[in-house]
């Protein structure tokens, strides 16, 4: 017996969702929006928009679109009312995108032009593409721009900068951490998300049953709406759209990029970035006749260094172990502005003179992309030649690399990699193995230390460095050790409360801000780990150097009110200034090195992190590579070249790395280290023999 629901049944409860979704959506509206009005200050330009109107205006919206009569477009001549609210979502799609963008909106006319050229194309190729059904054309760009402009803000929010093409490679890593970071909830994004909420809905209760009588000619329709849109979306990643339409084109700044340009446009212009071209008038014969001379002095002093270490009584007299720390967000905010604290942040490391070298590294990043100090530090490569927001550990590292891993262990280092995380996180788990390590750790092989020594939900650095201890207590003594260590103990977010974390530290004229007081709580605490770990090796017989350096500075909501405090402008150009982009190296050793002679062949006092292990491979008096020759005549010329900025040492001027390619026609050596650096990653089979390794 078949069961049949009645029809009036049906009809109530489909009344009963049409009344309960929206009260369920009325009742978490004022729920989170109850707070929201405190934040309408000057100190956040989004919250300008917040006015208790809004509020009525969008739940009355919503309360119309769920309670509509079913099929009112059916009693209105022509269906007037369904073809303006088609006309009107791609419109709302873009207003709802950007207004997402926690920033000014100021997008240049031209540019406007073309995001609205860019939502209509798209929203007419779905409107022809599901042919009798306009509601799941609504659905679905509703959907698409949904989730775009969510996502751009939370990026936004979490590491102060937009989603980027290439931001695609690293969901899972993102994903990873996400649950340590609190998204603060804003009235733009709520009115934004329950906008969208109402379109979705408006989009059922006004759906159209368009159609054009031949199915053959509305599927033409379709495909050359598709074709156009496809083709417009190259014509985006071409020069003419900054050339015409009077478009942003300096990646160095992407937040600026994305509020002149838009942010369709922009995240679509930026494809052309994942393409690596050759540099102009490379040539890899002529590259490896410039590398010959290198390479052949690199055998000499390898040979000698080689034969040295076996006629020793134990290698490490020769090849001291060397040991890297590349601390997570470590940095000294006293490159940004003067400021007091209740107590000394790093008192450790300022006590540090003897075998010391200590300066400002400049990197390529801030608040996020670890991976790309990294890549710069062990390659020796520039981000500066690369697309803007390459991670190359996902995009293109591909093959076996020479790098300073594989060097050492050619020089019979035992070499061990260490990061007490997730092993996939940046791709490390496969980057490590092409990069020459013979071992690795990650989070799971630290057990069962980690469980007993976390530092708020991170491995602290003190246990990390327990973990480096063991592996040089387990190895064979007199065989030199090579680790490179990367931290997690002071990963953002600095928003939550722990038991085991209780900062100590605040700065004088800020009463109560969490963050900065977290985040230079954590730096001490690295101070102090790193005090013990330093008095450890100084007590150990084998001859040992030690590095550790900072990836990045934390994101701009961690420092903003720091610079307010201190005085210091921090608004947009600001806070992408040069010194945003610099964090402390120490380098010290438990014998004596000559500091006088370091000084005098590197820039120490302001280097870039491609250049840091050249100077610690000439520190530790190890045979140098080819290309740590070369680099080590570049870095006298350009003490820093990196994604942001490059520092003449002639003349100590800074320039943006926008102007790499008029500095390359006064500094030959930049032209050809743009080459070399191609050649090294890209074209491998082309390698200069002995030059890299």
């Amino acid at each position: 017996m078949k069961f049949a629901i009645p029809q009036s049944l049906k009809r109530y409860a489909w009344i009963t969702i049409r009344l309960i979704v929206p009260l369920i959506v009325t009742i978490l509206f004022f729920r989170f929006n109850q707070d929201i009005s405190a934040l309408a200050s000057s100190e956040n330009p989004n919250e300008g928009y917040y006015h208790p109107a809004w509020n009525l205006l969008m739940l009355v919206l919503l309360w119309a679109a769920f309670l509509l009569p079913h099929r009112i477009t059916q009693a209105l001549p022509a269906k007037v009312l369904s073809y303006l609210f088609l006309a009107a979502v791609p419109a709302a799609h873009l207003s709802l995108v950007e207004l997402l963008i926690p920033r000014t909106r100021e997008i240049f006319p031209g540019m406007l032009q073309l995001n609205v050229i860019l939502y209509y194309l798209a929203f007419l190729f779905l409107l022809f593409l599901f042919r009798r059904h306009s509601e799941l054309c609504v659905l679905v760009s509703t959907v698409v721009a949904w989730l775009f402009g969510t996502v751009n803000c939370v990026a936004w929010q979490y590491r102060s900068l937009p989603v980027l093409p290439w931001d695609l490679y690293s969901t899972r890593t993102a994903l990873s951490v996400a649950s340590d970071y609190r998204f603060e909830l804003t009235h733009t994004f709520l009115m934004a998300q329950l906008a969208f909420l109402c379109i979705i809905v408006i989009g059922f209760r006004l759906r159209l049953p368009h159609h054009i009588p031949f199915r053959v000619l509305h599927w033409s329709l379709a495909g050359v709406i598709g074709v156009g849109l496809a083709m417009f979306v190259l014509f985006l990643q071409t020069d003419t759209v900054f050339s015409k339409y009077g478009g942003y084109r300096y990646l160095f700044t992407p937040t600026v990029y994305y509020e002149r340009n838009g942010a369709a446009v922009s995240f679509l212009s930026c494809l052309h970035y994942l393409n690596v071209d050759k540099p102009d008038g490379y040539d890899s014969d002529r590259l490896a006749e410039q590398a010959a001379a290198y390479a052949a002095q690199a055998k000499q002093e390898k040979d000698a260094a080689l034969a040295q270490a076996e006629q020793a009584e134990r290698k490490t007299d020769v090849l001291p172990n060397i040991i890297v720390i590349m601390n997570e967000a470590f940095s000294d905010l006293r490159a940004l502005c003067d400021y007091e604290t209740n107590i000394p942040v790093t008192p450790f490391i300022d006590s540090l003179t003897e075998n010391t070298v200590k300066g400002n590294l400049h990197v390529s990043i801030k608040g996020g992309n670890t991976a790309n100090s990294e890549f710069e530090f062990l390659t020796g490569g520039s981000m500066a030649f690369l697309p803007m927001g390459s991670i190359p550990y996902q995009q293109h590292l591909h093959n076996t690399t020479p790098n300073l891993a594989s060097h050492l262990k050619s020089l019979g280092y035992i070499t061990h990699a260490a990061h007490p995380y997730g092993a996939t996180g940046w791709n490390r788990n496969t980057v490590y193995p092409m990069f020459s390590f013979d071992t690795s750790a990650f989070l799971g092989d630290f057990y069962p230390l980690y469980s007993s020594d976390l530092l708020r939900g991170y491995v602290s650095d003190a246990c990390l460095f327990d973990h480096i201890i063991e592996q040089y207590e387990s190895k064979e003594a007199g065989t030199p050790l090579f680790t490179f260590a990367v931290t997690m103990q002071n990963h953002g977010s600095y928003d939550k409360e722990y038991s085991n974390f209780k900062p100590n530290i605040t700065v004088n004229g800020i009463e109560t801000y969490a963050r900065i007081s977290a985040y230079l709580s954590l730096i001490r605490a690295t101070d102090d780990a790193f005090a013990s770990f330093v008095e450890y090796f100084a007590a150990v017989d084998e001859k040992t150097v030690i590095v550790m350096f900072g990836d990045h500075q934390p994101n701009d909501n961690v420092v903003s009110t720091l610079m307010k405090n201190g005085g210091v402008d921090s608004s947009v150009s600001a806070l992408d200034a040069a010194n945003r982009y610099i964090t402390p190296y120490v380098l010290w050793a438990n014998y004596d090195i000559d500091e006088e002679d370091i000084a005098a062949q590197f820039s120490t006092e302001n280097i870039s992190v491609s250049y840091l292990s050249t100077m610690l491979t000439y520190a530790a008096e190890l045979p140098l590579t080819g290309y740590q020759s070369f680099l080590m005549q570049m870095q006298r010329e350009l003490p820093v070249v990196t994604a942001k900025t490059i520092l003449d040492g002639v003349s100590d001027t800074l320039y943006s790395v926008d102007d790499l390619h008029t500095l390359e026609q006064t500094h030959p050596l930049l032209s050809a280290w743009r080459m070399f650096a191609y050649n090294h990653i890209f074209d491998t089979k082309n390698n200069p023999a002995g030059f890299f390794d």
